[in-house]
């Protein structure tokens, strides 16, 4: 079942980069979607670090709008990526119940490349060049793999 996960949370990414504002009442049927898959395949529990988990991401986002590293057609940051981190934050259990290899080498390594692909699509827009800055978002999104390991792994007593 971890495959409806990972197309849930594919289906809102395309219709991010696709769509972008006209998406957003579809991305909430798949945000709906991942919050039922994986409160019954991991409980309750794990929604809350998944929240704090999309929290981080948003705010992380405005921060490179504030730096003007990151812009997009509208000033701020649009809705449709704010829902766009919480689809990908409920994705992380499923990345993880593939292993810590899978949730880093996915998070750390696609993260930036996401960004890099909505630049070139125009989705958005990467500055002082696409390059750099995915460069630059490779300790921000190692971090965020890091922290995804340490709030999602099971502790043992």
């Amino acid at each position: 079942m971890p495959w409806l996960s990972f197309v849930a949370f594919k289906l809102n990414w395309l219709a991010a980069f696709f769509w972008g504002a006209q998406a957003e009442l579809l991305m909430l049927l798949g945000i709906a979607a991942l919050i039922a898959l994986q409160s019954y395949r991991f409980g309750y529990a794990v929604l809350l670090p998944c929240a704090l988990l999309a929290g981080l991401g948003i705010a992380a986002d405005w921060l490179l709008v504030w730096l003007e590293l990151l812009s997009f057609n509208h000033p701020g940051l649009p809705l449709f990526m704010a829902l766009l981190w919480v689809s990908f934050a409920l994705l992380l259990p499923s990345l993880l119940a593939l292993g810590r290899t899978c949730l880093l080498l996915v998070v750390g390594v696609m993260g930036p490349v996401s960004y890099y692909l909505a630049n070139l699509a125009e989705v958005l827009s990467l500055q002082p060049s696409s390059e750099l800055t995915a460069v630059l978002l490779l300790p921000l999104w190692t971090g965020l793999a890091c922290l995804a390991l340490y709030l999602l792994e099971p502790r043992h007593a």
